[in-house]
């Protein structure tokens, strides 16, 4: 199992909030807790930084992340009963989770432990928590295109003519609207975008196909984007601003028919140490000086109740899923891929493996 960086209780180095759990619930937790990590990168360093440090300074459990970049690992284990490494799950997608939960791959949430009273209404069912919801956006290289000239949409990913350059997209059907954006370049319109029609978009990805280089880590986006390598892409909203901020890169992002989802977390079922992953879920709800710390260097936020956009400040309106942004932008349909990413992803492989 590759596991990325191991967080364990330290007396040095000072946590972002007060204790949040109550001491019953913290009773009941120990040992070590392995989590499923979807993100890696800048959104995992974020985490490890701010909410993970505090969880850990305040329980005192060991905590690992195994990176994971799509769900395949996950599904392969609970497809075929074997025993899990992971307590707590974070599902890249609310389709992904839907699928698990649907499959009976992830247990209820325990309300003596997880206070849904502390997250918006629409955020969260019994088995699972949305979080770190992210935009899917639409980037360009500043240093390519003069202001006058810049791309404006989605859409000009497929124009070659007045944008030229390598196009950088996710190798990855789902979460990277790499469909998406093809079908709206075809004509399609924002309220028939769903069910996808691949047969269409596959046809327009034929047009581009010569000019993309394919990333499968957000880090790499950033880097084929910021160096030029790619002229324009696809990248998530978070690792964008990330690399403005801290390291002026020449990227800009538009939102004008760019994708957003969010990611869930919950506890599988077959969890070696479940009274510790549903902590860790109470924990990131609960712990709203971290949350704020955490915004403020990845901008995905979660929908709890007392923080909203403003909470974080107005220097980060610009790349957070919320007002202008989520109504220019659309939201992926969770549904569609849960019962269709199967056959999606199956296709999308045979699609990339053609010359």
């Amino acid at each position: 199992m590759a596991v990325s960086a191991v967080l364990m209780l330290q007396s040095a180095g000072a946590s972002f909030a007060a204790d949040v759990l109550p001491a019953e619930v913290k009773e009941k937790v120990s040992g070590e807790l392995v989590w499923h990590d979807a993100s890696g990168g800048a959104t995992t360093r974020a985490r490890e930084e701010t909410v993970i440090k505090d969880f850990v300074a305040e329980t005192g459990l060991q905590v690992k992340g195994d990176f994971n970049s799509d769900m395949t690992k996950f599904f392969a284990a609970m497809d075929s009963g074997a025993s899990i490494p992971w307590s707590m799950i974070e599902f890249p997608t609310k389709g992904d989770f839907i699928k698990a939960r649907d499959a009976g791959y992830v247990q209820k949430l325990d309300p003596s432990i997880v206070d849904l009273n502390k997250l918006g209404p629409t955020a969260h069912d019994e088995y699972g928590v949305d979080v770190l919801r992210y935009g899917i956006v639409f980037t360009y290289n500043t240093s390519k295109f003069a202001a006058d000239n810049a791309p404006s949409s989605i859409v000009d990913l497929f124009d070659m003519k007045r944008f030229p350059g390598k196009r950088c997209l996710f190798k990855y059907p789902q979460f990277g609207g790499v469909l998406e954006a093809a079908l709206l370049a075809d004509g399609a319109t924002r309220d028939n975008l769903y069910p996808l029609n691949l047969d269409k978009a596959f046809a327009k990805l034929d047009t581009i196909k010569g000019d993309i280089l394919w990333w499968s880590n957000g880090d790499d986006a950033i880097r084929l984007l910021s160096s030029g390598e790619c002229s324009i892409g696809i990248a998530w909203s978070g690792r964008v601003y990330g690399a403005v901020k801290n390291d002026n890169a020449p990227l800009a992002a538009k939102w004008e028919n760019s994708l957003y989802s969010q990611a869930v977390y919950a506890v599988p079922t077959g969890a070696p140490n479940a009274a510790a992953g549903q902590a860790m879920i109470a924990h990131f709800i609960a712990d709203q000086d971290g949350q704020k710390a955490l915004v403020k260097q990845i901008t995905y936020a979660t929908d709890i109740v007392g923080l909203d956009s403003t909470a974080y400040g107005q220097d980060l309106e610009h790349w957070i899923v919320a007002g202008d942004n989520a109504k220019k932008a659309i939201e992926e349909n969770a549904d569609y891929y849960a019962k269709n990413i199967t056959e999606v992803v199956a296709r999308f492989n045979r699609w990339v493996a053609l010359n």
